[in-house]
């Protein structure tokens, strides 16, 4: 399973002079860029940047409008997905594009089922999966079923998808978004080791650490351009977010707030909460100005449980909130049920349960709050487009108009839109699960900056996230849980990466 790929001075692929538009937006404007072998390259911009396009024109996903995909000295005709997996590119895109009702070893070899006598092998698709697998260091059975796996497992899946062709070069786009920390540890070891056979990678993360760990240089893109090139021992992150965003980010966090926990002072209260028969019981109050963080490994428990307040999952348990006018104790039984009574979720799987991506941005931005701009049944168009205008001013969404489909926006911008969804509902508790997800780092910084003010202005604000690194710098107080239940509270001074992973880990044994 090994292609031979001797290292040497010319490089396996030139693009020149890309340019690529969709309809009225110029994605792409005579790029440039060239991938020598043994290298690992960091592909760097704001969400619309262009970066995801650019690999999708390497990939033949998309055919460039103007420009020449040259592959070891010989331009491309006719190119498109076949050739670029012919010629060793394969690439892990933003979005998950696995059968949940299939086996691991079943969607690692979709389109390149292995067969033994001109019949197709089981043993030997299973083997292979195996191996894939096992070049990023994950457990997962190749006989699991995907749709039974949690987010980060499926993201792994999806990895070993592409690592399954032994790549000449590997191109990831944001792969450790939903990750744990030891497997992107592993990734990156997998991406090194390419590097060390004579392969290439092109990475692309919006996290700094995860960059400068393994980079050999960095390309910068910022609206559709190249905004210049870097050796990692000639930069540093500041620079290259200056050159991403155009401006100096000098805290990336707002100031964390006073809390007043005394007694009284609740937004949110659980009770012996239990999420079906394997989560809890948690005990958990949330209050005024706070924002309560929620750590731990994944698949101890958190997503489930913020899927248990916002009625995606029974629950069982005392659940109430301040200011509710029906003074209900209990959970909800519906998501629709919740997000009437004010619980509002951003999911972590923006494609499978955040958005429906046919839709246009508008019907998607409106589509959980359609109820408070309905009027005697009706459902005025114009008040979708008012809302959806707002939302893509405060988050600056990066779409050619309200009416444009959804699926047709970068990963980031799909994200905001998620996060515009949960915000029209006018939720009083709001129910953050990695809302970060693909987002870059200026952009990080303005949700960061939002979340702090909703909280100040009367929000309950829940805040799920596999980065720990964010967890310590926005939220007030962390909750971390183990063997799905919470094992430690840490508050103040005690918030810092080492005791929630010590917690997290000895909660763990």
């Amino acid at each position: 399973m090994s292609v031979n790929n001797t290292p040497g001075l010319n490089p396996i692929v030139e693009l020149r002079g890309i340019d690529k538009s969709f309809g009225g937006v110029h994605a792409l404007r005579e790029v440039d860029f060239v991938i020598p072998p043994a290298t690992i390259i960091g592909l760097v911009g704001e969400n619309g940047a262009g970066k995801s396009t650019l690999l999708k024109v390497l990939c033949g996903t998309y055919s460039a409008d103007a420009g020449e995909l040259v592959i070891d000295g010989v331009p491309q005709t006719h190119y498109g997905p076949g050739g670029a997996r012919r010629a060793g590119i394969s690439m892990v895109t933003q979005e998950l594009s696995l059968f949940p009702n299939l086996t691991v070893a079943a969607n690692i070899a979709i389109g390149r089922e292995p067969t033994v006598a001109g019949f197709v092998s089981g043993a030997k698709a299973r083997r292979n999966a195996e191996w894939a697998l096992g070049l990023i260091q994950s457990t997962v059975s190749p006989d699991a079923v995907v749709r039974d796996l949690p987010f980060a497992d499926r993201q792994n899946v999806e990895i070993a998808k592409a690592l399954v062709d032994d790549p000449r070069i590997l191109v990831l786009d944001e792969p450790t978004s939903g990750l744990r920390e030891a497997e992107v540890d592993a990734l990156m070891e997998a991406m090194r080791k390419l590097k060390e056979a004579g392969r290439s990678v092109i990475f692309i993360t919006h996290r700094m650490s995860e960059l400068f760990a393994v980079c050999d240089s960095f390309m910068v893109m910022k609206d559709g351009v190249t905004v210049g090139t870097r050796q990692v021992g000639d930069t540093n992150p500041d620079e290259l977010v200056s050159m991403m965003v155009g401006r100096d980010i000098k805290s990336l966090y707002p100031p964390k707030a006073t809390v007043d926990r005394t007694p009284g002072t609740e937004k949110l209260h659980l009770g012996g909460f239990r999420v079906g028969r394997s989560v809890g019981p948690v005990d958990l109050d949330l209050f005024e100005n706070e924002i309560l963080g929620i750590a731990g490994l994944a698949g101890n428990g958190q997503n489930e449980l913020l899927e248990g307040i916002a009625g995606l999952r029974r629950s069982t348990g005392t659940m109430w909130r301040s200011g509710d006018p029906k003074k209900r104790t209990h959970p909800y039984s519906t998501p629709g049920a919740a997000v009437r009574a004010g619980y509002s979720l951003v999911p972590e799987d923006r494609k499978g349960q955040g958005l429906v991506l046919s839709f246009p941005v508008f019907k998607n931005v409106t589509l959980a709050g359609l109820r408070q701009i309905s009027r005697f049944g009706f459902l005025p168009q114009s008040k979708e487009y008012e809302a959806t205008r707002r939302y893509v001013g405060m988050l600056d969404i990066r779409t050619p108009s309200e009416s444009a489909v959804t699926a047709a926006l970068s990963g980031g911008n799909q994200q905001k839109v998620v996060l515009a969804k949960a915000l029209d509902t006018q939720p009083a508790i709001l129910l953050l699960s990695d809302p970060t997800r693909g987002i870059d780092v200026g952009t990080k910084q303005e949700i960061y900056t939002l979340v702090r003010q909703l909280a100040g202005k009367g929000v309950g604000i829940i805040f799920l996230s596999t980065d720990v690194t964010e967890i310590v710098g926005l939220c007030d107080r962390v909750l971390v849980m183990s063997h799905r239940q919470v094992v430690a509270e840490l508050e103040g001074d005690e918030i810092t990466e080492e005791s929630i992973t010590r917690a997290a880990f000895e909660g763990d044994k």
